[in-house]
């Protein structure tokens, strides 16, 4: 998309913070052998656990972009993953309510970026 837009896509050759995103990329694939663990256990625990490996999977952007409301996006993945692991057993309510987050957090990241944008446009 943003090549589309003509921006650069990417970091430029040389920059730190390419191996950071690299990094990054494969943190969630490998949590799926410990999320499969604790379905194993408890099926409910599926969604929940994939919340909190999201939730972890984003702390990094907070650098990676100097955003701070991945932090929060972050605390509230792992926090309302933790919650539903411990007191729902409804299977289905961390799919609903993880995608409700992502969801909000996608507007908040929409509307932080248009208030840059006008800031920079004057």
């Amino acid at each position: 998309m943003l090549k589309l837009m003509g921006k650069p896509a990417g970091l430029p050759k040389g920059h730190p913070m390419n191996a950071l995103g690299m990094q990054v990329a494969f943190v969630l694939p490998l949590m799926i052998p410990l999320v499969y663990a604790a379905t194993l256990y408890r099926h409910s625990l599926f969604y929940p656990m994939w919340m909190i490996a999201t939730g972890a999977h984003y702390l990094p952007f907070i650098f990676s972009y100097g955003m701070k409301h991945f932090g929060v996006l972050a605390a509230v993945l792992i926090g309302l993953g933790y919650g539903l692991a411990r007191f729902e057993p409804s299977v289905i309510m961390g799919a609903w309510v993880g995608a409700a987050v992502l969801m909000v957090f996608a507007f908040v990241g929409w509307w932080a970026l248009k208030a840059e944008e006008r800031k920079l446009v004057g």
